[in-house]
């Protein structure tokens, strides 16, 4: 991609290039500019060759776009920092809850590393089938049967 750019980018120049060295005569014209607003005298600028005009007004239209795209960026990063200090906050609150709602001190990092040590040397074991439980006390419903007959 970053190839095809300085492509674009060298082609770019080379037919501006073009441009500019076929019409040398046209550009080469001198030109006044004059600023003439109703409650202000009018005002002249020195003579300028045309070509002059023209790069200057591509410089300026770079300047303002490079502005803009700076000021997005400062923009984007200013509230990227803002959610990722929000984030932080947020999961210290809710780890602050977990730990008053469980009651249990805050581990430490020692506590932290044998639980995870131990959890990965733990080896799995295998579940052997379980017979089903019988109650030991019978059911409701059977309770007021028996009661019933025995009245």
């Amino acid at each position: 991609m970053r190839y095809l750019k300085v492509l674009i980018l060298a082609c770019l120049i080379f037919l501006a290039l073009v441009f500019f060295f076929q019409n040398q005569t046209i550009l080469s014209t001198k030109m006044e500019l004059k600023l003439d607003l109703f409650f202000i005298p009018p005002m002249t600028s020195i003579t300028l060759p045309f070509y002059f005009l023209v790069i200057c007004a591509f410089f300026i239209g770079v300047l303002l776009s490079l502005s803009l795209l700076v000021w997005d960026r400062l923009h984007l990063s200013a509230r990227l920092m803002k959610d990722k200090w929000q984030i932080k906050s947020l999961s210290s609150k809710l780890a602050k809850a977990e730990r008053l709602a469980d009651n249990k001190p805050k581990p430490t990092l020692g506590d932290r590393i044998k639980a995870f040590s131990t959890a990965e040397a733990r080896p799995v074991a295998e579940k052997s089938p379980e017979k089903p439980s019988v109650p030991a006390t019978p059911a409701p419903a059977q309770t007021a049967s028996t009661d019933a007959k025995a009245v």
